[in-house]
């Protein structure tokens, strides 16, 4: 769903189903977004945000959470502010997710983001002297 719903819209889409693989990935590819899901096989997705939220490379990129469970204590706790900061997220998001409201929600995110993501983007070509 969340590839269907981005991939036409011109992002390019990483995925995979295992936490592990995917903290891998994210150091690998250098996402400008993360998109994680609660419940995962093995490790959960608060855990890997906490590596993610730990992780030098990875600490400030933006992370969505997806979850079956929403409208319950993990929502609200999610978005609570003065949250540590291995803990804090962009925006959590109840399955199902409409396609149109992920494809918002990530625009959105991204704006929210611009900053960090020009620096982060910015390659030597860019500086002027």
């Amino acid at each position: 769903m969340i590839r269907l719903s981005l991939e036409p819209a011109g992002f390019r889409v990483l995925r995979t189903t295992k936490p592990e693989e995917g903290l891998s990935l994210a150091l690998i590819e250098e996402p400008d977004l993360l998109i994680l899901d609660i419940m995962m096989p093995g490790m959960d997705g608060f855990e890997l945000l906490r590596r993610v939220r730990r992780h030098p490379n990875l600490k400030d990129v933006p992370v969505i959470i997806v979850s079956a469970r929403a409208n319950t204590v993990d929502e609200q706790r999610m978005l609570q502010l003065n949250l540590p900061a291995e803990e804090v997220i962009d925006a959590y998001l109840g399955k199902p997710i409409a396609p149109g409201f992920l494809l918002h929600t990530v625009k959105e995110v991204l704006v929210k983001h611009k900053e960090y993501l020009l620096e982060k983007n910015r390659t030597s070509e860019d500086v002027w002297v």
